[in-house]
């Protein structure tokens, strides 16, 4: 350790020359720094202001906007359940119109088998008449010329052409 009376030298001891050290440099940068750092304190709490200001108006606009879209949500799913009720009664009416309909195409479709049955019926009826006059003048004309003979062959041709000549 150097004594004050010998002047200026080293001091080697850390402890006291740190002390002194900072008991200098210290109030010096205490004096010349605390404007600079009490600006950049300001600047960083106005930043951190700002931010949480601009974040809490970003979550009030997100809460805007979510009421905004549960509103949305709340008129669709009355619009969705109008639809349904809508379609509900619409098919429903269909179902019925549908049902009346099959109901008349079943009644139409049972007059028309009748009348398909009528007809056929007749059809065969008419078929039975046609080969019950072919078969009554088959047999007619075979009993005829089993007892026709050559004269009376002739009488029938002459009263034919007889027949014939008086009607022109």
């Amino acid at each position: 350790m150097v004594s004050l009376a010998e002047g200026f030298g080293f001091n080697t001891n850390i402890l006291e020359t740190n002390v002194l050290n900072l008991a200098v440099v210290l109030p010096i940068v205490f004096t010349l720094g605390r404007d600079t750092l009490t600006s950049m304190l300001d600047t960083r709490r106005e930043k951190i202001l700002g931010s949480l200001r601009s974040a809490d108006d970003r979550f009030k606009q997100a809460q805007l906007e979510l009421d905004t879209a549960k509103a949305e949500l709340a008129t669709a799913n009355d619009k969705v359940k109008d639809i349904k009720s809508e379609g509900r009664k619409t098919l429903e009416a269909l179902t019925a119109e549908q049902s009346s309909r099959m109901a008349e195409v079943a009644t139409r479709f049972a007059g028309l088998k009748d009348e398909t049955i009528r007809l056929e019926e007749e059809k065969a009826i008419a078929q039975f008449r046609k080969q019950l006059v072919n078969v009554a003048f088959e047999k007619a004309i075979v009993g005829i010329q089993s007892q026709m003979n050559a004269s009376l062959h002739r009488k029938y041709i002459d009263a034919k052409i007889s027949l014939m000549t008086s009607r022109l």
